[in-house]
């Protein structure tokens, strides 16, 4: 039976792009650099416009690595990207993390970003992952905890941004603390041999305070303003206030967005 089509609750408009797109292998999953080699053959799960996936590429050559997405708009994204940047070794694919399109043992090793998060069934879609990795390949899974970010100052307009947000995943069926339980759910889909880190993305400057304002602001616009107010959840002016009150932390002296991150790394047993 097809599996129901997850909801993505950042969903694919410039603004949520811009923010996937400005991941890199070496900053955003420094913490698995270390076990990729040249040559491996690397699947990166969720990989949105694949500016992660390249950078993988380019540390696996002449070895290869393929990204998939449930969204095929993407894909194409990412491989307008790979054209950009003149990298052969990395291919893109539609797909859906419950089902791979990949032969059992296809894979040195999987990545996941900010995927888990997003899954009703998350343990499912990491037994696939277990599924197409070779044995003794490696794992290395990367989710937000939402539950441990830090904003200050945070108005209650950007508190409620926050609150309504969350329960925007919490109807999609996904946990915003899930980063958090990565590592119980990657035991529980059968990997072994697990170490765990937790990092922090910083935000701080000004400038780049400035871009991410509109980044949240961007989303508001791409829907989730609809999805607050169409359910009864805050009105036009609670919108607005949301608006304003974003603008305003960008230019407080001082400011600070500190995103929590989860990170893992685990084994598939070796035959």
């Amino acid at each position: 039976m097809a599996s129901q089509r997850e909801q993505y609750t950042m969903g694919y408009g410039p603004a949520a792009v811009a923010l996937m797109g400005a991941r890199s292998a070496q900053t955003h999953a420094a913490f698995f650099v270390p076990h990729l080699k040249p040559g491996m053959k690397l699947l990166d799960c969720g990989c949105g416009p694949g500016s992660v996936t390249l950078g993988f590429a380019e540390i696996v050559a002449p070895g290869s690595a393929v990204g998939t997405d449930i969204e095929a708009s993407q894909m194409l994204l990412a491989t307008e990207n790979a054209e950009k940047r003149r990298i052969a070794n990395a291919r893109f694919e539609a797909a859906s993390i419950y089902e791979l399109p990949f032969e059992d043992s296809s894979f040195d090793a999987v990545f996941m970003s900010a995927l888990i998060g997003n899954l009703r069934e998350p343990v499912r879609g990491m037994r696939e992952a277990y599924r197409v990795l070779k044995p003794g390949g490696v794992i290395g899974v990367k989710e937000f905890d939402h539950g441990g970010d830090i904003t200050y100052p945070l108005e209650p307009a950007m508190a409620k941004y926050d609150e309504l947000y969350c329960r925007l995943r919490a109807e999609n069926g996904h946990n915003g603390e899930s980063g958090r339980m990565i590592g119980a759910l990657l035991l529980e889909a059968g990997f072994r041999e697990l170490t765990m880190t937790a990092t922090y993305e910083i935000l701080s400057d000004t400038k780049v305070l400035q871009g991410a304002a509109q980044v949240f602001i961007g989303l508001l616009a791409e829907g989730w303003s609809d999805a607050f107010t169409s359910r009864g959840w805050a009105t036009v002016a609670d919108i607005q206030a949301m608006r304003e009150a974003w603008l305003r932390f960008a230019e407080f002296p001082g400011a600070l967005f500190a995103a929590a991150w989860c990170e893992a790394v685990a084994w598939k047993a070796a035959r």
